[in-house]
């Protein structure tokens, strides 16, 4: 039956279910005819035919309609999901919706059910359909089940009570089953901070709204003493972690991937803002290096150490070694200026050292000339974390906008902050004791100010000013760039690993789709190629001419292992100078500190201090200032 039948038809089709479940349960399922349904209802053969098609569709058809409606929510790309929590939310509330109106059937079936096996097994299918789905989108077993029972659970207490509301019963059970989903603990206290009688709002202004930005904006929004604006020049939020959609692809700008996401600051701060997301861990035994043509393991984990022909078998023992030292936080690598400086008096074979090289161009997004001129206490203290991780390479499924979106949703739902998009600020000043900062539009005065953007714009904005001299040491700040080479494919060319490294050209090729299946249309792939760029040239031409040619390399690594690639392309973007973090984190540049001495403001982004590399050094500063915001608060309102 169609779905848009009209009220008479559709009271009509359900009294003929109610008579024929009664009659299922009074006599038995085996022993009722259609002609018996017919006889019960008053009605013709031509009649029960245009609602059913048989006796057994009596059955399957509420469950059919539910089934329908759950193989529609599935489909729905990740750029118009808000969040994976309302995602979730908005499937059980439309399928409360299909049956508030059908009380007694629901009961007669599910009464049938305890002594019908076809009913049973309808009744089944059905919830199998719904764990499914909803493992699509949330991939953990255990968190589905709780959601299916809870659903299973207020459906049979509605229908057993009379003149009871199914939507209202549904929230009110979802918003109590997030409350645990969400957290890590059995039991959190709860906490109630008294509010003044007169309560004195301290006003925040964030300027960027990256990843950074909208970290910092969530933490402040969770405190009822601050209100702010988050100004943003461009016309959507998450900066370089922008997501769109593009004929059925999610494209980010930039990698995908999250470096040891159980010891990242994103895990914390899921737990601490309430965010709902989920991941996927890449296949350790797909990834690979090419050197001089030969494929050989990527050295991750002990197996695949074992199976590499980068190394000799004494030069295996080293590098195990040296994994164990930084591991135990021993490692003399810490104590050097730089990986060169280590690497020169470390004695170490050449396939050693350019193994070091290489795996810190690819944690860091540069080249080897560069690798060497990373911190020995930065490497030290990043692979001490990686190589400590169980989840060393973890996409976060439905991209960066799984995050930015929730982020954005806790502002707005605040009541307190302002998302300023497409306002970008122009000039700052101290008048009245306040920071007034002033757009095209307006100037708006503040108590705080958070600069959330790339250094090299905080000293663009601040020049002139009598805080230009202190910023100074970090003007000359270089950024991490490379060439970003994504290709949607409309069906998958060939599946060989989940990473390919080409060492000689310092590139490499990432099946994303692998991963992370929520990005591509059914049956499609997504490969994103990066390769590491020099930023060391003579003049345009040459840097042109050395574009190109990382192009022509890509190009054909796409062609040798992906063969017919171009063929299938149904999307492609060429990003040639895609910034990855707006500084280097190398010995010649300077991160940025959270707070500089004799600078009133707050500094957080992938360009300062914090822990990590990427994004995570984003996510962690921007933490780190908010807290510190918070804590002034908290000292402020203890002194009144």
């Amino acid at each position: 039956m169609s779905q848009f039948m009209r009220a008479s038809t559709r009271k009509k089709r359900d009294v003929m279910m109610e008579v024929a479940l009664t009659m299922f349960m009074e006599k038995g399922y085996e022993h009722v005819s259609v002609d018996d349904i017919i006889a019960a209802t008053g009605s013709s053969k031509g009649t029960f035919y245009h609602y059913f098609k048989s006796k057994d569709a009596i059955i399957s058809a509420l469950y059919s309609k539910q089934i329908q409606l759950i193989q529609e929510w599935v489909k729905q790309p990740p750029s118009k999901v808000q969040s994976l929590e309302g995602h979730i939310n908005r499937l059980f509330l439309d399928l409360s919706s299909n049956i508030q109106s059908s009380p007694r059937l629901v009961r007669s079936l599910q009464a049938l059910s305890l002594q019908n096996e076809t009913i049973k097994t309808e009744e089944q299918q059905q919830l199998n359909v719904l764990s499914e789905s909803l493992l699509h989108w949330l991939p953990e077993p255990r968190k589905i089940e709780l959601l299916v029972c809870m659903y299973a659970g207020t459906v049979r207490t509605w229908c057993n009570q009379d003149d009871a509301d199914l939507l209202s019963m549904m929230k009110n059970n979802l918003a109590w089953l997030w409350v645990g989903l969400r957290s890590s603990e059995p039991y959190v206290s709860l906490q109630v901070e008294p509010v003044p009688k007169e309560e004195n709002k301290m006003k925040v202004a964030i300027i960027g709204g990256g990843l950074a930005g909208l970290t910092a904006a969530a933490y402040l929004s969770e405190n009822p003493h601050v209100e702010g604006i988050l100004f943003e020049r461009s016309p959507q939020l998450g900066g370089r972690a922008f997501t769109y959609e593009k004929a059925g692809f999610t494209l980010n700008y930039g990698a995908h991937a999250i470096y040891g996401i159980d010891r990242h600051t994103l895990t914390n701060m899921e737990r601490e803002l309430g965010l709902s997301f989920s991941s996927k861990q890449v296949d350790k035994r797909k990834v690979f290096y090419a050197k001089h043509s030969q494929l050989t393991p990527a050295p991750l984990d002990a197996i695949n150490l074992l199976k590499t022909d980068l190394l000799s078998t004494m030069q295996k023992v080293r590098f195990v070694g040296e994994i164990t030292a930084i591991i135990a936080n021993i490692h003399n690598l810490k104590n050097y200026a730089t990986l060169a400086d280590y690497l020169a008096e470390s004695n170490a074979d050449e396939d050693v050292k350019e193994l070091w090289e290489h795996l810190v161009c690819s944690n860091f997004f540069i080249t080897p000339e560069d690798a060497r001129n990373v911190s020995g206490a930065v490497i030290s203290e990043y692979y001490h974390n990686l190589f400590l991780s169980s989840k060393p390479v973890n996409y976060i499924l439905g991209s960066w906008a799984v995050i930015t979106n929730q982020l954005k949703q806790k502002l707005t739902m605040s009541g307190k902050w302002e998302i300023a998009l497409q306002e970008g600020v122009e000039n700052l000043r101290y008048a009245d004791r306040k920071f007034v900062l002033q757009t095209k539009n307006r100037e708006v005065a503040f108590d705080k100010v958070i600069f959330a953007m790339p250094v090299q714009q905080v000293v663009k904005l601040l020049k002139g000013t009598a805080w230009e001299p202190f910023l100074a040491p970090y003007e000359s700040n270089t950024a991490t760039e490379v060439m970003v080479y994504d290709v949607g494919l409309s069906r998958v060319v060939a599946r060989p690993f989940s990473y390919i490294s080409d060492m000689d050209n310092k590139l490499f090729i990432s099946d994303v789709s692998a991963t992370d299946h929520t990005l591509v249309p059914e049956g499609g792939q997504l490969l994103q190629g990066i390769a590491y760029l020099s930023d060391r040239f003579d003049n345009e031409e040459q840097r042109k001419a050395y574009l190109e040619e990382k192009n022509v390399q890509m190009e054909a690594l796409f062609d040798k292992h992906y063969p017919g690639w171009r063929d299938v392309t149904a999307v492609k973007r060429v990003s040639k100078k895609a910034m990855v973090s707006s500084v280097k984190n190398i010995a010649s540049n300077n991160l940025l500190p959270i707070r500089v001495e004799n600078v009133p403001f707050y500094f957080c982004g992938d360009g300062c201090t914090g822990k990590g590399e990427l994004a995570e050094r984003a996510f962690s500063s921007a933490r780190t200032a908010a807290l510190s915001i918070v804590q002034e608060v908290q000292q402020a309102l203890q002194s009144v």
